[in-house]
């Protein structure tokens, strides 16, 4: 599978670290003046993490940069909360360690492509991608890694695909491609696709 590498210049991880640091922020407005930030994080998204939130959102923000680099796109997840991480429909989960999967939330948007992207401190390999249709379609997806982490669901590498064949228009339509238990692949809408 292609799995291309971004290293951000200086100023790329500059601009990413202060979008991750808003984040932050926003984070402790919404939790308590703060005193609730851990927590209320971790019933939201994710286990916080040895680096702790700081960490996260910068981490995040750059894997995002990261993703808009490859993708020649403007990293629209800094515009304001909420907002869709890269151009209209690219989500992005960021990832510090290689056997780490992708992740999607409940109240995540099934109509938008996640794409994981692996590594830390500006240097990262985009793995590949995936829809939220095609996510919410594995329940069995959805659990908490034996209380390791938060309830998600986590998609295992193998259910991925190559960043080849991103799709270039959205939002994702529900079904775009089938799968055979030999995860075979057949492109239902071809003309959605480019080859990079």
């Amino acid at each position: 599978m292609y799995t291309p590498s971004v290293v951000l210049t200086e100023r790329e991880l500059m601009l990413g670290a202060i979008a991750g640091v808003q984040r932050q922020v926003e984070s402790q407005r919404g939790s308590n003046g703060g005193k609730e930030t851990n927590s209320h994080y971790e019933k939201t998204y994710n286990s916080v993490g040895p680096g702790g939130l700081w960490n996260n959102h910068i981490e995040g923000a750059l894997g995002e940069f990261a993703v808009a680099k490859f993708l020649g796109l403007y990293p629209t997840g800094i515009s304001k909360k909420d907002a869709v991480d890269v151009g209209d429909h690219y989500e992005v989960r960021t990832r510090g360690l290689e056997y780490q999967e992708l992740f999607v939330n409940k109240k995540d948007k099934p109509d938008k492509y996640y794409i994981l992207a692996q590594g830390s401190f500006g240097e990262y390999t985009i793995r590949g991608w995936i829809t939220g249709y095609e996510v919410f379609n594995h329940p069995e997806w959805f659990h908490n890694n034996s209380g390791k982490l938060s309830y998600s669901y986590w998609v295992p590498h193998k259910f991925l695909y190559s960043l080849e064949i991103l799709p270039t228009e959205g939002p994702c339509p529900e079904t775009i491609y089938l799968q055979s238990s030999l995860r075979s692949i057949k492109q239902i809408q071809p003309d959605l696709f480019v080859k990079s």
